[in-house]
């Protein structure tokens, strides 16, 4: 019965093809010793792997007997040996959350290294209600309350190869009975006893006092995560349909999804697309606790048109316009594909039959036209906004293209010569507040002549009276 809910599970719930190898993770405990000595009597072909965490004294003991089991059968063993205490002491991190990293970086590169298509490793149905009783103590969402899946992909230590848990539908009194009938003696970690550990205390506290209310609760919590599983797996598919339908742009250091779409969808689709989001720029980082995302859904429930906030794990979230938009602390706002300038102290000179070069693929060229200048005339009300068309006889030699000053005001064409401060200008036609330092101003000695791709100056428009023209044009390269 066990062999046969094993091989079940192996290829049918872990998706593991019976060609290829598998690691299996190896402790020398009864549970990883059932799952060696079940896969290899179903003929799946086997990498041992096993991990001496320092913690023990005996620990070297155990790495050896596993190491006698592996070259009894003549299969490959890999083993390595990790002072687990020092490196949790030096990431400020628990001896659990330390021994988890050390142990699954450890088995991927084994993995990786022996060609194997997955990690197996030992966890079994006790395990999952352990682990459902951890999250829910910690208030975990749905995600958490569905415990452990057969199959996953670990991506904060390999992409392309998954962890499997063949024998997380068998309970331990099953692996027990099954290591006792094949006769085998397994190693005894007495860590497991300590309930100075979070999941030992668990175990051997909470779960019994739990019984005394049912005596079969853990039947009852494992099928109730394997239902909410179900549904979980449901909701993922809407959200990501959700986040695909708002995504405007992603790389591995900024997201950008739609403001709009974003805050119409429900109020749990939010939660999730914006965990989603979340684990697309920080794939290692576990769990995104209630207060982050409940900080992140009030920050946008309460913002207009612009903001920033510092919202977890070195990322921020920020509205700019109608973008939501999710960066890593190193990651720039995006720009939009704006013609900018390099940095908010660029200065550029500029003169006819020159062109200076901008960010994004974009240059601005100067030429300059002394015929036909009233044909150009009644061209002028044609012009669209990359270009400007202004009397080259009132300008200043050579021109120079920078970004705004405090204060600084201009006459745009068409308001008569009145001036407008141009921060009001761009609010007015609302320019993004974090590119209106970068944008590019063309000055005629101490006057604006064009912001750039919007608005040339009215007291260098042509007139009747203009004899040569300067054609002032944006362009976007091809490539």
């Amino acid at each position: 019965m066990f062999l046969e809910r094993l091989n079940q599970a192996v290829v049918e719930k872990c998706g593991v093809d019976p060609e290829k190898p598998i690691l299996v993770g190896v402790s020398g405990g009864m549970d990883s010793l059932a799952l060696f000595f079940g896969l290899r009597s179903l003929g799946y072909n086997l990498v041992v792997a096993h991990l001496d965490h320092g913690l023990r004294p005996e620990s070297k003991e155990d790495a050896h007997f596993v190491q006698q089991i592996a070259e009894s059968y003549q299969l490959p063993f890999c083993c390595q040996r990790i002072d687990v205490a020092k490196v949790a002491e030096a990431a400020s991190q628990s001896i659990e959350e330390a021994a988890r990293e050390v142990r699954y970086q450890f088995l991927f590169e084994q993995a990786r290294a022996q060609g194997c298509q997955v990690v197996a490793v030992a966890h079994h149905a006790d395990d999952q209600v352990e682990t459902v009783l951890m999250h829910f103590l910690r208030g975990a969402a749905l995600p958490g309350l569905t415990g452990m899946p057969y199959r996953r992909l670990m991506n904060q230590w390999d992409q392309d190869i998954p962890l499997v848990r063949p024998l997380l539908d068998t309970w331990r009194e099953e692996i027990d009975a099954y290591v006792a009938e094949i006769g085998i003696t397994a190693c005894f970690d007495r860590s497991n006893l300590d309930t100075t550990y979070h999941r030992n205390r668990i175990r051997h506290e909470l779960i019994p006092e739990l019984e005394t209310y049912n005596p079969k609760i853990k039947s009852v919590i494992w099928r109730m995560a394997e239902v909410l599983h179900e549904e979980d797996a449901y909701l993922d598919i809407q959200t990501q349909v959700a986040y695909k339908k708002n995504l405007v742009n992603q790389s591995v250091e900024r997201i950008t999804l739609d403001f709009r779409g974003f805050v119409n969808l429900s109020i749990a689709l939010k939660r999730r697309v914006l965990r989603h989001t979340i684990a697309q720029l920080r794939p290692d980082l576990r769990d995104v606790g209630f207060e982050d995302v409940n900080r992140g859904l009030s920050f946008l429930e309460a913002v207009k048109s612009r903001g920033e906030i510092d919202l977890v794990a070195r990322l921020n979230l920020a509205v700019i316009d109608d973008m939501l938009v999710f960066k890593t602390w190193e990651a720039d706002l995006p720009d939009f594909g704006k013609p900018l300038l390099s940095d908010v102290e660029s200065v550029l000179f500029l003169e006819p039959g020159m062109a200076v070069s901008l960010i994004n693929g974009w240059s601005i060229q100067a030429s300059v036209f002394e015929d036909n200048v009233e044909v150009l005339m009644k061209q002028v009300k044609e012009l669209e906004d990359h270009e400007a068309w202004l009397d080259y006889d009132l300008l200043e030699m050579p021109l120079v293209i920078r970004g705004r000053r405090e204060g600084e005001r201009f006459r745009p064409i068409g308001m008569g010569g009145r001036t407008k401060r141009l921060q009001d200008y761009f609010v007015n036609l609302k320019i993004s507040e974090h590119l209106r330092s970068r944008w590019p101003l063309v000055i005629s000695g101490d006057e604006i002549a064009w912001v750039v791709g919007l608005r040339p100056s009215e007291q260098f428009k042509i007139t009747n009276d203009t004899q040569r023209v300067l054609q002032l044009k944006l362009v976007k390269n091809c490539d």
